[in-house]
């Protein structure tokens, strides 16, 4: 079997695929000044050399990640971010889960994170985050669910669903390719 060599780790192409397909950018050096032309973007890119690339230049990459960071306002903290990752408006992301699934569709100013009391949630793959939701606590939020703008999750959301308000309630149930056609990616 022969392996093939690539420079960037997979997630960070899937990354860079998904956020040009929709714009029609073609070309290697398009593309990536491209995905890199925004800081969340950037961001997004020393945080995968950082954790996913080569152990020789890891710690060069955190710097970078950790300086990109500040400027951004993109923190990751989560030992698992699947591939597709899109942020169409940067602003204060805070994403610490125990694992995030692919194609994650967030918005600014989101926050994943801990409650301080029963530990950091766990978000499946087609999620789509609102403006301002906030996910926290020991939950799991399934595979193909809209968190609506504003909403405070606490508890566990299913797969296949929309969820709202504060505490954050199920509105409806959605098919699974509802978020594609939703947003269009």
């Amino acid at each position: 079997m022969i392996m093939k060599h690539t420079l960037f780790p997979p997630a960070l192409a899937e990354d860079v695929e998904r956020r040009c397909r929709r714009h029609g950018i073609m070309g290697r050096i398009a593309r990536g000044r491209f995905f890199l032309a925004e800081p969340q973007y950037r961001t997004l890119f020393w945080w995968r050399l950082s954790t996913e690339g080569g152990a020789p230049l890891s710690s060069f990459f955190r710097r970078c990640y950790l300086r990109s960071s500040r400027r951004s306002g993109l923190e990751i903290n989560t030992p698992s971010l699947g591939s597709g990752v899109i942020m169409p408006h940067w602003g204060r992301i805070l994403l610490h889960a125990r694992r995030i699934g692919s194609d994650l569709y967030v918005f600014h100013n989101v926050t994943v994170g801990h409650d301080y009391t029963s530990g950091i949630p766990e978000i499946g793959n087609d999620v789509f985050l609102g403006t301002g939701a906030t996910i926290l606590g020991n939950i799991t939020i399934g595979d193909h669910v809209v968190v609506g703008a504003g909403s405070v999750v606490l508890e566990d959301v299913p797969a296949c669903s929309i969820v709202a308000g504060n505490p954050a309630r199920l509105v409806r149930r959605i098919e699974p390719d509802h978020i594609a056609r939703m947003i269009g990616y």
